[in-house]
C-alpha cells in the first residue's frame, strides 16, 4: 500500500498496471528458461533459439518500458497502452471467432457480447490516459536498452540490432539465418548456393545475456516501484 505501483494501479483498477508489468516479467523469464533447458539438453538451434530469445527480449523490454519512468504520468500512460493493446488483440481474436462456421446462434451472441465488452474496456483504458500506441521497434526496445546499459551506446545499438535480426527469425525470413550460415560454392545452373547453419552457443550467448540483463533490470524496477513511499 502507498507504493508508486499502488498509485499507478488506482487509475484503472479493473486491470492493474502492475499486473501488466508482472506478466511481462514472467513471460520473459519463461522464454529464457526454455532457451536454457534446450542448452542443457545439448540442443542448440540456428533459428528457434533466436525466436525464443526474441520473446524474452520483447517481454522484458516492455516491462522496463512501463516501469522505467520516474514520471508517474508517463509510466501510467505506457502501462495503460499495453493494457489497451491486450484488449485490442483479444478483440481481433474474438472477431475472427465469429467467422467460425460451427457457431450456434447462442454462441455467436456470446462472442459478439465479448467483442463489445473488449471494445468498451479498450476505450476505458484510453480515457484513463493510455498512450495512443505501443511502438515496439522504435520506442520499447530502444528505451529498455538505454535504461539497462546507460551511456554505453555500443551495447544499446547491439540490442537494437539483435531485435531486428531476431525479428527476421520470428517471421521466417531468410536474411537472418543467412547471416549465420556458411555458404558453399554455387553449382552451375542453380540460382542459389547451399548454406549450412548449425546451432552455436557462441552466437546465442549475446541475445541470451542481453535478455537476461533487461529482465534483471525489469524485476529491480518492479521491486522499487512496489516499495512503500
Amino acid at each position: 500500500m502507498g507504493s508508486e505501483l499502488h498509485k499507478d494501479d488506482a487509475v484503472f483498477e479493473s486491470h492493474p498496471i502492475s499486473e501488466a508489468a508482472r506478466i511481462c516479467l514472467i513471460s520473459a523469464g519463461e522464454h529464457l528458461r526454455l532457451a536454457w533447458t534446450a542448452i542443457k539438453a545439448r540442443e542448440v538451434y540456428p533459428i528457434a533459439h533466436y525466436t525464443t530469445l526474441r520473446g524474452a527480449l520483447l517481454a522484458g523490454s516492455q516491462a522496463v518500458y512501463i516501469l522505467g519512468p520516474d514520471d508517474a504520468e508517463i509510466r501510467r500512460g505506457r502501462g495503460l497502452a499495453a493494457i489497451a493493446e491486450s484488449y485490442k488483440r483479444s478483440r481481433q481474436f474474438h472477431e475472427e471467432t465469429l467467422k467460425s462456421p460451427g457457431l450456434t446462434g447462442d454462441e455467436h451472441q456470446r462472442v459478439r457480447a465479448q467483442v463489445e465488452w473488449l471494445t468498451g474496456r479498450m476505450e476505458e483504458a484510453r480515457r484513463a490516459g493510455a498512450d495512443k500506441s505501443l511502438n515496439i521497434s522504435d520506442a520499447v526496445i530502444p528505451y529498455a536498452a538505454q535504461v539497462t546499459y546507460g551511456t554505453n551506446a555500443d551495447l544499446q545499438n547491439e540490442i537494437n540490432l539483435l531485435w531486428r535480426q531476431m525479428s527476421g527469425d520470428a517471421h521466417a525470413l531468410t536474411w537472418a539465418v543467412a547471416q549465420r550460415a556458411v555458404f558453399q560454392s554455387p553449382v552451375k545452373g542453380q540460382p542459389l548456393s547451399t548454406g549450412v547453419a548449425g546451432g552455436s552457443l557462441e552466437e546465442i550467448a549475446q541475445p541470451f545475456e542481453a535478455s537476461f540483463q533487461i529482465l534483471k533490470r525489469g524485476w529491480a524496477l518492479f521491486d522499487r516501484r512496489c516499495e512503500a513511499l
